[in-house]
């Protein structure tokens, strides 16, 4: 009677110690990576005579590329550094929508030889001529970028640079950065170890019920 109650309370022991053994494993193999992935953005070239009406090389938007580290904590990065340069153009005044943009190549890198991915990211903007000049990043532009087994995804946030009555006015174009968390498969052999607790647990109940049968006689 006694060694079947000693044998009953190893395996539950043996059982609660399984269990966080296997939790601890799931844990683990769930968790986000460790290592930060680099960026890149490639900038464009300078456009001039924005909203011209008059031979001139006025408005100009120069768009300097960015570099940085992002990992699974990320949520917002730079994508540039934005100037706005201002001057006489027009005779009156004018609102440009839909009709500008630059593109450029934004690369994720995992270093080290590990795989990489690049995308073409096309970003918008509005222009507003009069006394003092304004340019409106047009938000909400997306980009999905593979990199080995994940997606990137880039959007682009809205930016509004003046208004600019003449000369340069410097801003940065930010962008929101997600990556999407992807299931991770367990290994068989954790399946089979599942399946092994479940027969443990079974086997207890039996012999708890035919120790509580002989009492009872």
């Amino acid at each position: 009677m006694g060694i079947l109650n000693l044998a009953s309370r190893a395996i539950v022991l043996n059982s609660k110690l399984a269990t966080v053994i296997v939790a601890g494993l799931i844990l683990s193999s769930s968790g986000p990576a460790a290592n930060a992935l680099t960026y890149t953005t490639s900038g464009a070239p300078t456009q001039l005579s924005l909203g011209d009406t008059i031979g001139s090389l006025y408005d100009q938007l120069q768009i300097q590329g960015a570099t940085g580290t992002i990992d699974s904590n990320t949520t917002s990065i730079a994508l540039n550094t934005l100037t706005f340069i201002a001057g006489v153009n027009a005779t009156v005044p004018a609102t440009y929508n839909n009709q500008f943009s630059f593109s450029e190549t934004v690369t994720i890198d995992t270093g080290s030889g590990g795989p990489s991915g690049s995308a073409v990211l096309t970003v918008p903007f509005n222009l507003t001529i009069s006394y003092s000049d304004t340019l409106t990043v047009v938000g909400g532009t997306k980009i999905s970028i593979p990199v080995g087994s994940n997606i990137w995804n880039i959007v682009v946030n809205a930016l509004t640079i003046g208004p600019n009555p003449g000369g340069p006015i410097t801003e940065s174009l930010t962008a929101q950065v997600s990556d999407p968390p992807t299931a991770t498969p367990l290994p068989a052999a954790f399946l089979l170890f599942g399946s092994g607790l479940g027969a443990m647990e079974l086997l207890r109940r039996r012999r708890k019920a035919q120790a509580s049968a002989a009492s009872a006689a």
